[in-house]
């Protein structure tokens, strides 16, 4: 009876072993970023500005109104881009007026951008779709629950559905 006991012990003692958890996995900076809550839902364009340099007819953009980007912790879709099953993401902290330099942003619609709702603190989330081969990233700028994305010299203010 006490070899008994003792096999008994020994197995769930090497049994027990093996099945060692692998450690989990930290959380990135842009998944446990506040902007990240705002982030993660159904956006819905509202308005646009043009770039400099743009050669996208005003109307095109306007077309744009009404249209969804839908955002999750791990998926993405936008009338831009399409769906993305597999997406990760990549958060850099920008100031606006950085933001509109590099973007080519006319001076005049920075003041669009203000009234708009977006603050001089943004967070770019760059996210990268991984179930297609070489997508570009889909760039998106949050601020005060507000957002905007660009494509082909639009840039498209986005409002929470």
């Amino acid at each position: 009876m006490h070899r008994l006991r003792e096999l008994v012990w020994l197995i769930a003692v090497v049994g027990c072993g093996g099945k060692a958890t692998p450690p989990a996995q930290q959380p990135t900076a842009a998944e446990v970023a506040p902007e990240a809550d705002a982030l993660n839902r159904t956006w819905i364009v509202e308005k646009h500005i043009m770039v400099k340099g743009s050669t996208l007819d005003e109307a095109d953009a306007k077309g744009f109104y009404g249209r969804t980007v839908e955002i999750t912790a791990k998926t993405f879709m936008s009338p831009w881009q399409g769906t993305c099953e597999a997406a990760t993401r990549a958060l850099e902290r920008r100031e606006l007026a950085a933001v509109v330099a590099e973007l080519g942003i006319k001076a005049a619609d920075q003041q669009t951008l203000e009234k708009f709702g977006l603050t001089n603190d943004i967070a770019e989330f760059r996210l990268r779709c991984s179930d297609r081969e070489s997508p570009p990233p889909f760039l998106i700028y949050v601020s005060n629950n507000k957002a905007m994305t660009c494509y082909r010299g639009a840039c498209y203010l986005l409002v929470q559905f």
